[in-house]
């Protein structure tokens, strides 16, 4: 059957799917960095919007403590030239000696951008300032399958290297392309990783006269908003359906909660939109309606910072007395989104969704609890977009999970312990922006 508009040429967006069990035993110096969630979080490092969704009741009993964990980062911006980020006191105390992120202006794919992070300076430049600048670099693909798009290159030179340094033949020759080359003045963010600005001067970037942004949370509430029931037991339902119903069950809670996150009407009980305008609505609601709490941060977010947060969650959760909670508020989503840094294949953020034990469900069996905590693996699922309205499951492009067409169900001892145990991570690739 032939669509009304034809195909794109640009990639498909995807969505890649992790389920899976925390550790027992959650530490922001000592968190894990090969798992899922852990290793999403630590692969985007230029955050612009952190948006952290739960239930009112909850926000209550964990919220104040939380904050009271998490640190309250300050960034800066400044109008540099990047000559400038390459020499004097500036490239010593910032690049050599310490630990920062910067990310300058321009749209990539597009305009000249340059961006800074571990010392490493990144370069993607058109094919005219490429060949101009003289610089060594490796051809890049902009334009997603798309034809008649001019190619790009992408340099990348880590700058704490022995050799970067002002006489060595490759450092000058950086230096050379700054001065005659790219050489425009251009709007950065900053961000000092190993510094507080509020503990200590701003240092050598004072003298470009920055303009200081402090991470600020903004908050909103909804009233008498309806929950989905998937959204505290979605693990021990996956085990039940099909390959397609996993993933429109997904789907539907990750579209949930970016209504919640928009602070959308359609999500409330007392909404009376005409269907004619909106077919929404909210998949397989509980019976209660609550208070939702929505609260964003936006800027130059490190992933320090958001793994510092997703601990903090995870551990208060854990101490504090949530027994007298209602099962369907114990859950929490992180939403990220990531500053546009390559053109096409770039994963644009991440939806975390904390769960508590499946045990902890009051018609759930747990007499057999004796055997102490096992250790459970992941689930992948990949999803593309294109097919997400096919009747055929064959949205799923590359399923790690067998090929019998049901999800593997994981055998494991069901532990009941209290807060969050489990959690489901949605990463998104090439979306549109």
């Amino acid at each position: 059957m032939s669509t009304l508009f034809p195909s794109g040429s640009a990639p498909a967006p995807k969505v890649k799917i992790s389920v899976g069990q925390l550790p027992g035993y959650v530490s922001f110096s000592q968190a894990p960095t090969k798992r899922p969630p852990w290793q999403i979080i630590r692969e985007i490092p230029y955050g612009d919007s952190v948006t952290v969704t739960l239930p009112h009741d909850l926000h209550r009993i964990i919220w104040d403590s939380v904050e009271a964990d998490i640190s309250r980062p300050k960034y800066a911006k400044v109008i540099m030239k990047l000559e400038e980020v390459l020499k004097g006191e500036f490239f010593t105390e910032y690049i050599k000696k310490g630990n920062v992120l910067m990310i300058s202006e321009g749209e990539p794919g597009v305009n000249d951008n340059f961006s800074l992070r571990e010392g490493v300076l990144r370069l993607e430049l058109s094919k005219e300032s490429y060949e101009q600048a003289g610089l060594q670099g490796v051809p890049m693909s902009s334009s997603g399958g798309r034809k008649h798009v001019k190619l790009r290159y992408l340099v990348e030179i880590n700058l704490r290297l022995p050799s970067m340094l002002h006489g060595k033949q490759g450092f000058d020759r950086l230096m050379r392309a700054a001065q005659r080359t790219l050489n425009k003045s251009m709007n950065w963010l900053f961000l000092d990783l190993d510094r507080d600005l509020d503990q200590n001067p701003l240092g050598p970037l004072s003298a470009h006269h920055p303009t200081e942004q402090t991470l600020t949370c903004s908050r909103q509430e909804l009233l008498e908003t309806m929950t989905p029931s998937l959204l505290t037991g979605l693990s021990s339902y996956s085990s039940d359906l099909s390959l397609g119903e996993t993933q429109e069950s997904i789907y539907e809670v990750l579209e949930y909660l970016d209504m919640v996150a928009l602070a959308s009407p359609r999500v409330r009980t007392t909404d009376q939109i005409d269907s004619f305008l909106s077919r929404y609505a909210v998949p397989d609601p509980s019976e209660s309606s609550n208070s939702v709490k929505a609260m964003t941060w936006n800027g130059l977010i490190s992933s320090q910072w958001i793994l510092e947060l997703v601990c903090s969650i995870i551990k208060q959760s854990r101490v504090k007395n949530l027994q007298n909670l209602d099962f369907q508020q114990n859950w929490l989503a992180i939403s990220v989104s990531s500053f546009k840094t390559q053109a096409v294949h770039q994963t644009d953020g991440y939806t975390i969704l904390l769960q508590p034990s499946c045990g902890d469900q009051p018609w759930q069996d747990s007499s057999h609890d004796s055997g102490g905590p096992t250790k459970t693996g992941e689930t992948g699922i990949e999803m593309d977009d294109q097919h997400r309205d096919d009747p055929d499951p064959g949205g799923i492009v590359t399923p790690d999970i067998g090929t019998s067409g049901r999800l593997q169900q994981i055998s494991h001892v069901v532990i009941s312990r209290a807060g969050f145990q489990r959690f489901l991570c949605a990463e998104y690739t090439d979306n549109l922006r």
